[in-house]
């Protein structure tokens, strides 16, 4: 805590203590003036800095929820990416500014964040909404906690709603052989991205972004580096929403079918006259390839060839096909994560939990044929499937 001494007039001081900032991100000081020798106001100064680092003087500056999470908003944007800024204000200025956000910082209290809760859930929001305007609130009064704009933070007394375990669905490998078939008779460039989606499990915005020199033939791998968002109808390049770069293997099939996706791009840029930029997009349907398709595109797109096919689900469901098949053909949820992009392999045993549960199954069977027999004629199959595991 920092405190400063300003001498007025002789024997006269003025005694100042920064305790934080506002709600608009103002500096503010706590001050009182002192008569005296300079030496009794330095004692002074230090007693009142005790002072406020033990809460006998009050932090809150009586700014309103509201004012703080602009603050807030203000200070993370250079750090998030323009897709979760659009998302965060949204849920501030549509649900939680209309409620709470004129209300005193120093008046908040769990029990008013819990009464909100409520009322969101009455009025239809689902469970994960209400969580993620809680995680929302958490962050920025965590956030008003180190700017000493209050001495604790309301949302750790709150208790959101928990969350009802769902399973997500996914194609089958007919059903994506299907849909890469009926997408190639018109759609190549959709066809590509049904087939890298399913194999890869790569996001839509991360599709989108891949260019040719994310390919390494030789070691055959694909690099994911980059996603493509759109906000307000215009689309930006940023990192991937783990922020971090993966390499993820691809096999002589993937790399064969992205072969034919290269050689397709050239013959229609020759055929149109024009040259590929330097580094095209894979999925672009420019002729030069420098423009790339957009994730609501793709989304759009599979969404067509499937209910030609009577074919549910969207195309998100490919990354859930990517996950679950690794998972059941054996592979660790580790692994599984790094090929997806999880920041660690907690999401993916949350998320894919139902497919683990599958594969626990066969592991029971396969343990249980082994130790209690059931004939030789079993043990075959349960070493190669000890194999396979």
């Amino acid at each position: 805590m920092k405190g400063s001494l300003e001498q007025l007039a002789e024997g006269r001081w003025r005694l100042r203590v920064f305790v934080g900032r506002d709600g608009g991100g103002k500096v503010r000081h706590v001050s009182r003036n002192f008569t005296g020798p300079k030496r009794q106001a330095q004692s002074a100064l230090a007693k009142l800095v005790a002072e406020v680092e033990g809460g006998q003087v009050t932090k809150s500056h009586h700014g309103s929820l509201g004012g703080l999470l602009d603050a807030w908003l203000a200070d993370i944007e250079p750090s998030r990416s323009a897709l979760t800024m659009r998302e965060h204000r949204r849920s501030v200025e549509k649900d939680i500014k209309p409620e709470i956000g004129a209300l005193r910082l120093d008046k908040l209290t769990g029990k008013d964040l819990d009464r909100l809760y409520a009322l969101w859930l009455g009025r239809g929001l689902s469970p994960a909404s209400v969580r993620r305007h809680h995680s929302i609130l958490s962050a920025a009064l965590g956030r008003a906690v180190k700017w000493d704009m209050v001495p604790a933070n309301p949302a750790d007394r709150a208790t959101p709603p928990g969350l009802t375990r769902t399973t997500v669905t996914a194609p089958s490998v007919g059903d994506v052989q299907r849909l890469i078939t009926e997408a190639e008779k018109s759609d190549q460039v959709l066809a590509t991205a049904i087939a890298l989606g399913a194999v890869t499990g790569a996001r839509r915005g991360e599709l989108c972004a891949l260019r040719w020199s994310d390919v390494d033939w030789g070691r055959e791998t694909l690099q994911i580096a980059r996603s493509l968002t759109v906000v307000h109808t215009v689309a930006t390049e940023g990192p991937t929403k783990s922020h971090s770069r993966r390499d993820i293997a691809i096999d002589e099939a993937l790399s064969a079918f992205l072969a034919k996706r290269r050689a397709d791009q050239e013959v229609y840029a020759s055929a149109v006259g024009v040259g590929l930029v330097g580094d095209p997009y894979i999925l672009s349907r420019a002729s030069d390839g420098g423009m790339p398709c957009l994730p609501d595109g793709l989304t759009s797109g599979y969404a067509r060839v499937a209910k030609r096919l009577g074919i549910g689900g969207h195309f998100h469901g490919l990354r859930h096909f990517a996950a679950t098949t690794a998972i059941g053909a054996g592979l660790d949820a580790r692994t599984v994560a790094g090929r997806l992009g999880h920041a660690d392999a907690s999401v993916t045993l949350r998320v894919y939990s139902h497919a683990l549960e599958a594969r626990d199954r066969q592991a029971a069977e396969l343990l249980g044929s082994a130790v209690l027999g059931r004939g030789s004629s079993d043990l075959p199959a349960v070493e190669a499937g000890q194999r396979a595991s």
